[in-house]
Order: structure tokens, then sequence, then C-alpha cells
């Protein structure tokens, strides 16, 4: 693949982000950059800045003169990272006003139109990333700076979880469609019946 366009470091950290939820590239997999400087065509300038960002996003780890490798979370990480989202979405759901849900309902059914229209063309890796906008903006809904800066910080976490449930397409459908019901049910004030539904969600379980 041959990038001229400008903002390089830009294609390039999508590129790899991309490739990393999809699950193309392993977590504690290396990153080489000479590699990839040569499979962009690119000097190695831009990869290291790409790296770099995927580094301060989280799905990269770095270690002092040693390879880049690909992020990754173990299972006690996978079930923590669940519970707190649980938490974190119920606190923010418990906390949106009418006004406020009404405010952003056309950005949040946006964002769930997007994930199962990108999933239908095959694009799992941006209906992971529509997934990551609709959850930040339910939780900035809330109207609370704090938890929603806490929320955003999550995301790279949140994301490599995505990685590790690896659901198949029939149930990632499922449980994406959850998003409308979700809305519909707080735009019906149906409070606890969101919190329940955003626990089934986020766990992928019926408890």
């Amino acid at each position: 693949m041959q990038i001229v366009q400008q903002s390089l470091a830009d294609q390039i950290y999508t590129e790899l982000k991309n490739s990393i939820l999809r699950g193309e590239l392993a977590p504690r997999e290396k990153i080489r950059e000479d590699e990839l400087a040569s499979r962009f065509g690119v000097s190695r300038t831009p990869v290291r800045e790409a790296i770099r960002r995927l580094s301060d996003y989280g799905l990269v780890n770095l270690a002092p003169r040693s390879h880049a490798a690909i992020a990754g979370i173990s299972d006690k990480e996978a079930r923590d990272i669940a519970d707190l989202r649980v938490e974190l979405e119920c606190f923010a759901i418990d906390h949106i006003s009418g006004e406020l849900l009404e405010e952003r309902l056309p950005e949040l059914s946006r964002y769930a139109a997007e994930c199962i229209y990108a999933l239908s063309i095959g694009e799992r890796d941006r209906s992971f990333s529509e997934d990551s906008l609709f959850h930040i903006a339910l939780v900035e809904t809330s109207g609370n700076a704090a938890l929603a800066e806490v929320y955003r910080r999550l995301d790279a976490r949140i994301q490599l979880l995505r990685v590790k449930q690896n659901l198949d397409e029939d149930r990632l459908v499922g449980y994406l469609n959850q998003h409308s019901e979700l809305l519909s049910l707080m735009k019906a004030g149906k409070t606890d019946e969101a919190k329940k539904l955003i626990r089934i969600h986020v766990l992928h379980s019926e408890a």
C-alpha cells in the first residue's frame, strides 16, 4: 500500500488501529518500524508518530530500548473492564434528564444506525469505532464532565475488550441492535429496564 496523501502519520495511525480492531494484529505481537515503513512506502518518522499515538491511546505498549507491541488484556482485566463499564453507564443513565436525552437523541440514533451499517458491509473495525462513539455520547449525555472524562480514558481498554470477546457476526448484530432498544427504554422513562439492558449488553449475558 502506497500512501501519498498528506497527514501520513494520521493515515498510518488509522490503518494500524483498524488492523488491531479487526483482530489482524494479535495481542503482544511486536511492531516493526522498518516493515511498516516499507509497507506504506514512507520513512520511519510518520510510522513512529503513529505508534506513539497508538501508545497514548492505549492500544500499543512501548518499552524503552525495545520493540513496540500490541496491547492485550487478561481474562481478569476483561471482566474488570466490563464490570466497570456497567457501573459507569448505569450511573450515567441515572443522571440523564429527558431534556438532555432529547438534545442528544439524533446523535445517539445516528451512531446506533452506523454500527449496524458498518457491520453489514464488512467493516467490523468501523462498527467497533461507532459503538465506542455511541457509548461515549451516552455517558456525555449525563452532563457529568468528570464521568465523561473517566469513560473516554477507558475507551482503548474497552476496544481491546471488544476484540477479545470476538463475537460472531450474528451475535454481534443482536447486541448492536440493543442500542436502539436502549434509547427507546430511556425515552419512555424506563430507567431500571434501561440499566438492566446495559448490563446484558456489556456483559453479553442475561444476568
